[in-house]
């Protein structure tokens, strides 16, 4: 009984370290990059819809991942139907230029119905009018681990940045060990014919992944948020936040 032990023992500290260790074909790093552009009437921090159907001549230049200046390739972007996206530069570096010659600004969508389970519904859902919302998304796919602790030195994190300043983190992130948050300005221009508020989120985030007894993983997001209400450049707030997650052992 005693040698069964022992030699249970002498296998579990050998098969044991396999079993935790990463699984090498699970490992993914990614960059996902995303605009959102809501048109319409602000009210308060919301975007309704306008009595103004269709805009012309609609021109967006947004902050654009970069490392040490240069930015990310654009061939892998999605754009919406009408849209047209090109990397130039600006007063304030390269940024990203989104356009639309005709552009419309609200779309009816169905209203939710609830429904019981088990059970088809019988109502037609009411059509509703809500503020048109764009979307341009890029992935990039890298081969090596990205530096989600401190993607500030060389990894690609949104350009321009201004005064840039590190802050105390929220309650809900300090579990993270790593974690360090930053505030900074940036800029942005919007011009439409009509002139129309727009709603303005561009967001980066880099991602390792791997499986180790589950999935886990760590990772950074870089965003900014603007409610627009005039035409021309305009000084933006961005937060970047560092070192969420696990570090790999």
């Amino acid at each position: 009984m005693k040698n069964y032990l022992i030699i249970t023992l002498l296998l579990v500290i050998l098969i044991t370290p396999g079993c935790l260790a990463p699984e090498e074909e699970s490992f993914t790093h990614v960059i996902d990059y995303s605009i959102s552009l809501t048109l319409g009437v602000l009210f308060d921090v919301e975007i309704r819809p306008s009595k103004i159907a269709e805009l012309e001549k609609v021109i967006l230049l947004v902050p654009f991942p970069a490392i040490n200046g240069n930015p990310i390739e654009l061939r892998n972007m999605t754009i919406p139907e009408g849209w047209t996206a090109e990397i130039v530069e600006t007063p304030n570096g390269a940024m990203l230029k989104l356009s639309g010659e005709k552009v419309k600004t609200w779309k009816m969508t169905p209203m939710p119905i609830p429904i019981e389970e088990g059970k088809t519904p019988t109502v037609t859902p009411t059509m509703v009018k809500r503020a048109a919302d764009y979307k341009f998304e890029l992935r990039l796919e890298l081969e090596r681990e990205i530096n989600t602790f401190d993607p500030l030195s060389g990894e690609y994190v949104l350009q321009p940045k201004y005064d840039l300043r590190e802050v105390n983190c929220s309650e809900y992130l300090k579990h993270h060990r790593y974690v360090k948050c930053y505030d900074y300005s940036s800029v942005l221009f919007f011009s439409s014919y009509p002139k129309l508020n727009a709603s303005i989120y561009v967001s980066l985030e880099g991602r390792n992944e791997w499986f180790q007894m589950g999935w886990t993983g760590n990772m950074f997001y870089d965003h900014i948020l603007a409610f627009v209400n005039s035409e021309g450049w305009m000084e933006v707030k961005g937060s970047l936040v560092t070192g969420m997650g696990r570090v790999l052992d």
